[in-house]
């Protein structure tokens, strides 16, 4: 089956209606407009039907964020550096002498 794919790609893109790319020993195949018509005729497809990725994405909108006067770019988000900002009481105490008992 995959030589019978591989020589259907070889046709459709000496005909002009799927182009070929080549790249660390894989074959990319992209449809032109053309193929796209002819696929359509072909397998008797109405025109509103189009491939996913001929598709444009529509994203939800997003209301604007408003920032209050005197907020910084990260003022609300302060869990990367919080731990910079924590007490130095941590640790060792400051009599804490280690010793190295080994060989």
């Amino acid at each position: 089956p995959n030589l019978e794919v591989i020589k259907l790609m070889q046709s459709l893109t000496s005909k002009g209606y799927v182009k070929t790319q080549f790249s660390w020993q894989w074959y990319y195949y992209t449809l032109t407009p053309e193929g796209l018509d002819y696929l359509r005729e072909y397998l008797h497809l109405p025109s509103e039907i189009v491939p996913n990725t001929h598709r444009k994405a529509q994203r939800p909108s997003r209301p604007a964020q408003v920032r209050q006067q005197g907020e910084g770019f990260r003022s609300g988000r302060d869990d990367r550096d919080s731990y910079r900002r924590a007490d130095a009481k941590e640790g060792a105490d400051a009599g804490y002498r280690p010793r190295f008992g080994g060989v």
